[in-house]
């Protein structure tokens, strides 16, 4: 019988969780005010930074995960 996760387990996931939720909204945020500033019709830093935000926090969760 597989043993349940200890809390401590909970906090590093959670951790984790919030890490890329900052990640990408920072990127997100970065991306609308770079619009705003330039008057972009086409939100294109917001897509790009999004979407660079959201590879790099994949990336950094993938890296962070135990070894099988």
């Amino acid at each position: 019988m597989e043993k349940p996760p200890s809390p401590n387990q909970y906090a590093k996931y959670a951790g984790m969780g919030f890490q890329m939720l900052t990640t990408i909204g920072l990127g997100t945020y970065l991306g609308v005010k770079l619009d705003e500033w330039q008057q972009n019709k086409i939100p294109g830093w917001t897509l790009v930074l999004s979407l660079l935000s959201i590879a790099i926090s994949m990336y950094n969760f993938i890296r962070q995960l135990p070894k099988a």
